[in-house]
């Protein structure tokens, strides 16, 4: 199955989520009206670009949506707690499976800070 993409945006650090107990921003990417929370991101420094390698979507863990303001950047809140093996790549296909994790839509995007 191909995936064609013809309109995203990129949310950078928009998703706050309890990650083994510690609190973290995660990105996220809206595609065709569904939100993926990128858990981890391939980079090529020399290319300058990155592509997010595996999302989650946002619609199987419970979570807030909100809108951003001064005191709290976040669109969403995760309220479930990540294992951190799905960030440092040690998950089981059980472990990802059960969160719905899958690998990242095949996307290059700038590294942040080389956009311009």
């Amino acid at each position: 199955m191909s995936l064609k993409v013809s309109r995203f945006q990129v949310h950078e650090d928009a998703v706050q989520a309890n990650v083994a107990g510690r609190t973290c921003s995660l990105s996220a990417l809206e595609i065709g009206g569904e939100v993926l929370v990128v858990l981890t991101w391939l980079g090529n420094r020399e290319a300058g670009l990155r592509r997010p390698e595996y999302v989650l979507p946002l619609n199987s863990m419970p979570y807030q949506a909100r809108e951003p303001d001064a005191r709290s950047p976040y669109r969403w809140i995760l309220t479930g707690t990540l294992p951190m093996s799905l960030f440092d790549g040690s998950a089981s296909r059980q472990v990802r499976r059960q969160h719905g994790v899958g690998p990242g839509p095949a996307i290059n995007l700038p590294l942040p800070g080389t956009a311009s």
